[in-house]
Order: structure tokens, then sequence, then C-alpha cells
């Protein structure tokens, strides 16, 4: 919030992410309701977004991006990990057009760790990036939530539930 990242929408009370270009254009946003309404949660992308930008955190001096599917599971880490020093990126679905962009304005990263959801859909989208990557020089690693959880989000809900603390355990 105090980077003028996250903000929320008057008229819905949803939360919006938005990712800014290098020189701090807004060039994305997406919500996602605060309130589920039956067990569905409300999600949409802004209507005009480029979908080569995504949510991100900088961390000048660091050469390693840790990417995400959605800036929630991007969120719930920096919880559980609060002292990282990675760039950090929300991709808003497995594609990579948001990765691929951010690797070109930051040329001094040279490793990627890819935090995508334990459900098939992210570890297929983990495994093809992973080649991609590994093709074009990058050190990759996947490295998604702990064996059942299918993201950050659902780790962090579990380790705050199931302890009352923010101590989490040490996977890196």
């Amino acid at each position: 919030m105090d980077q003028d990242l996250i903000y929320e929408s008057a008229q819905h009370h949803n939360v919006v992410f938005l990712g800014k270009d290098p020189y701090g254009k807004v060039r994305f946003a997406s919500m996602r309701g605060t309130y589920d309404k039956d067990g569905r949660s409300f999600k949409c992308d802004v209507a005009g977004n480029d979908k080569r930008y995504g949510f991100h955190l900088e961390s000048p001096g660091s050469n390693i991006i840790a990417v995400f599917e959605a800036a929630i599971d991007l969120m719930s880490y920096m919880d559980i990990f609060p002292n990282t020093d990675e760039h950090l990126l929300a991709l808003g679905m497995v594609a990579d057009n948001p990765l691929n962009q951010y690797l070109s304005d930051h040329p001094e990263i040279k490793g990627i760790r890819l935090c995508l959801d334990n459900d098939e859909p992210g570890r297929k989208a983990s495994i093809a990036l992973a080649e991609k990557y590994l093709h074009r020089n990058y050190t990759v690693r996947i490295a998604g939530p702990p064996d059942g959880y299918k993201d950050y989000n659902e780790w962090l809900v579990y380790v705050k539930k199931s302890r009352g603390t923010r101590e989490v355990p040490k996977v890196r």
C-alpha cells in the first residue's frame, strides 16, 4: 500500500492490484473480492490491461525473481518470508508474458524461482517454464508450496490457524 500498488475500490470494496512499468505508469490492474458469496470469489482483470505486466515488487540489488500465479500468493509468501530480498512477480495466470517483460526490464536477474500453484495447471506450467528459461541460460528452481497445499495462501492460512503464530517451517 505504501508503494501505491494495492488499493480498495470505492464501489464494491474489491482489492485492486496494480502492475507498473519501469517508469511508474500503471499498465495492469486486477481485482479480487473481499467477500466470497456462496463459496465463490470474485476475481477479474480490469479492461484495457497490458498482459505483459503483472503485480510485482522490485528488490534492487537482487538477481533472483520469485514468480507466482496470483497476487494473493505473492503477498502470502511475503508474510511467510518477510525478509525476502528477491524480486517478486505475480503472473495473474500461468502464461509467462509478465515474466518475459520483467526480465527484459531487469537484465540483472539471473535466477528464477517458480512458485506456481501445486495443482495440475501450476505443475505443468512450472515444468514448461523451467525448461524454457533454462534454455535461455537462467538458473531455474521450481519452488511451489509444500506438498498438501494448493498455493502459498492456503499454506499461510493453515499455518496461522494451526499455530496461532506467524512462525512457519523453513522451506526454501
